[in-house]
């Protein structure tokens, strides 16, 4: 692995840990902050305390709490919070909220308004933001609850006119470029996908391969902003238009072992092979 990306895990993971250790000190009643497996963060020290070469791969396990949030009429909200590795610097916090207070139309409202809250901190300093988070989380919960629900029903959509166009399709795109190096180029990548609601991955270092796969609208819009970027090369290496289903849960960046950037090419085929994409190989690096 480049000393780069060893930097940026350990950095990662060190902020994660302090953010923890703050939260820990606000919500420190009984039942308040509660870690769903208490090793990790002793995992993380490890990697912390060891020498500067002992591999992100060593870290096996995220870190996941739930935080309750109390309202008033002494009810509450359970907040769900897994950190990806590279959170805060290059990946988003993933967020549940379990409640059975808001009924559906409120829920809803509350998950499209988190969306937006996580997608505007996309644009603002790679700063640790959970705390931010939950605060504006049970402020805008209290305030649901203060609302009619009739306030966020939605009306029922007249049937399609069959003189419309059909729904779009799923489409997978995989590109290849010389590099992805420039951190400010490999956090675009990762919010352009996420904004478009795409899923994939993107591997950075030499040479940079990357998968989108969504609506084939978005996915075409992905790469139409990103090849607008400056690169040193970067081509369309094969679309996969109308799939039947997506390869991957979300879109993230995969760093693999590698020394001075360049890619463990035994480890990135295992990669492709476990997620049904074997093929890819004779396309991306003319291999049988």
């Amino acid at each position: 692995m480049a000393e780069e990306e060893l930097q940026t895990y350990r950095r990662c993971v060190g902020l994660q840990l302090e953010e923890l250790e703050l939260l820990s000190s606000i919500y420190c009643a009984p039942g308040e902050l509660h870690m769903l497996d208490a090793g990790v963060v002793a995992d993380f020290n490890e990697f912390l305390e060891e020498d500067k070469t002992k591999a992100a791969n060593s870290l096996l396990s995220h870190l996941e709490y739930v935080v309750k949030l109390t309202l008033p009429g002494k009810q509450c909200v359970e907040v769900r919070v897994e950190l990806p590795h590279l959170y805060p610097l290059l990946e988003q916090a993933r967020i549940s909220v379990h409640t059975t207070l808001l009924g559906k139309a409120k829920e809803q409202r509350l998950k499209n308004d988190l969306d937006q809250y996580q997608s505007e901190r996309r644009e603002e300093d790679a700063e640790p933001y959970i705390f931010q988070l939950l605060s504006w989380l049970q402020e805008h919960i209290e305030d649901l609850l203060k609302r009619p629900a009739s306030e966020f029903e939605v009306l029922p959509v007249a049937s399609q006119d069959p003189q419309q166009p059909p729904a779009t399709h799923l489409e997978r795109m995989w590109i290849y470029s010389h590099h992805i190096k420039s951190t400010a180029k490999r956090q675009e990548l990762i919010r352009q996908a996420r904004q478009l609601e795409l899923t994939g991955f993107s591997r950075p270092g030499k040479p940079g391969i990357i998968c989108v796969e969504g609506d084939s609208a978005n996915v075409h819009e992905f790469w139409r902003t990103i090849k607008a970027l400056r690169w040193q090369k970067i081509c369309l290496v094969r679309s996969e238009p109308r799939q039947r289903k997506r390869g991957f849960e979300d879109f993230s960046e995969q760093l693999f072992n590698a020394e001075e950037g360049v890619m463990n090419m035994g480890q990135f085929i295992r990669f492709l092979e476990a997620h049904g994409f074997g093929y890819m190989k004779s396309e991306l690096f003319g291999l049988a």
